[in-house]
């Protein structure tokens, strides 16, 4: 189900708490929630599915979604879960591309929807609330930009640590390498 919003103080004070919408107010947060989407789903719903092109941002008012990415053995491997205020599919407002990842409803979850003509129209109609939003979604991919590389930085850390940590011996195996150990050949003395 989905239906354009009409403001009221408790969707604009939820709105302006979400920190991809942080700073906006008055004209120009009106001029956001007139495009906003909100949209119902079920329990166990595909909102978004890998692979699809993705053209919108998710804003989550309630429930939670999991993010769910296929490995190489075509098995979906849970990234992370995101709960009220929170945003998912922002990528699809900044690039034309598949979306990376599923992203499932975990109950019942309502969401407020975005998507890349909506923002166009705030380019048109409303620069302020345009620039405020892009600029947020940018804090929002840098941020978690950064949160990526740190858990590669600590995965990779792991891996060259336990290549280069040394073997645990055995006396079985210290017994093994002096027995095939080669006698140094003794020098003759000159008389």
């Amino acid at each position: 189900m989905m239906a354009a919003m009409n403001s009221n103080p408790k969707l604009r004070h939820f709105l302006q708490s979400v920190p991809v919408l942080a700073g906006l107010e008055g004209r120009s947060l009106e001029s956001v929630i007139k495009v906003l989407k909100r949209q119902a789903f079920a329990p166990d719903a595909v909102i978004c599915a890998e692979g699809e092109l993705g053209r919108t941002m998710f804003l989550v008012e309630q429930g939670e979604v999991e993010v769910l990415r296929t490995n190489k053995v075509g098995r979906p491997v849970p990234i992370v879960r995101l709960g009220r205020g929170e945003c998912f599919g922002e990528m699809a407002l900044v690039e034309l591309e598949a979306r990376s990842a599923n992203v499932e409803a975990r109950g019942r979850t309502v969401t407020y929807s975005l998507n890349n003509f909506d923002l166009y129209q705030l380019f048109k109609e409303d620069n302020f609330a345009f620039t405020i939003v892009l600029q947020n979604v940018c804090r929002l991919l840098s941020r978690r930009l950064r949160k990526a590389d740190s858990r590669i930085a600590e995965f990779l850390s792991g891996q060259q640590a336990s290549r280069l940590a040394p073997k645990p011996t055995t006396a079985k195996s210290r017994k093994a390498v002096k027995t095939t150990a080669k006698p140094t050949p003794k020098r003759a003395r000159r008389s």
